[in-house]
């Protein structure tokens, strides 16, 4: 105890918004990418178990097609998230890289609410569809249409949560300079 017989008091950091929605993020993002990449693999594999199967053994094996196909599909909208932070999305920053850094760090912001906003519409809208869909299935596999729908919803969702949050939250989106042309 210092003296004076008072404990020492120890200050407390307050818990902000930023840090907590920074670690869902990158845990989110660890599940996605782990997702992404077995997707990948599936895309790698499956065909070739396919070519091998009906080349050499000339036995096919019936909805590896469509099995691939959903690869695919979890492939783009589960691995489109993964790019918000890494600011890797495509885009034509050709005009706006000769920009001061306020104004390119303003426009970042508005395309990033923007995207938000418009894949918050797509997913409300897949959401829908795949509420009309609910029962239907797959013409090989049978797979319910909903399972078969739900990355393209779990990606759009997510990427335009993702999209919001970066354009509020308090750190500047990265904004890089022009790049040298050669």
């Amino acid at each position: 105890m210092p003296a004076g017989g008072r404990a020492r008091r120890v200050p407390v950091r307050p818990i902000l918004w930023d840090d907590v929605m920074q670690k869902l993020w990158s845990l989110l993002e660890r599940w996605l990418g782990v997702v992404a990449m077995l997707a990948l693999f599936s895309l790698v594999v499956l065909p070739a178990v396919q070519v091998i199967l009906r080349g050499v053994f000339n036995s096919p094996i019936t909805g590896l097609e469509e099995s691939t196909r959903w690869g695919l599909i979890i492939l783009v909208f589960i691995g489109s998230p993964l790019l918000i932070s890494a600011n890797e999305h495509i885009r034509l920053a050709e005009f706006i890289d000769f920009l001061p850094r306020p104004t390119r760090v303003m426009f970042e912001r508005v395309i990033l609410l923007v995207s938000g906003v418009s894949l918050a519409v797509v997913a409300v809208a897949g959401g829908l569809s795949i509420w009309r869909n609910f029962g239907t299935r797959t013409p090989i596999l049978d797979i319910p249409f909903w399972l078969f729908a739900a990355p393209m919803l779990v990606g759009f969702a997510v990427s335009a949560a993702g999209y919001v949050w970066y354009a509020f939250r308090r750190k500047p989106p990265t904004v890089d300079g022009p790049t040298p042309v050669i």
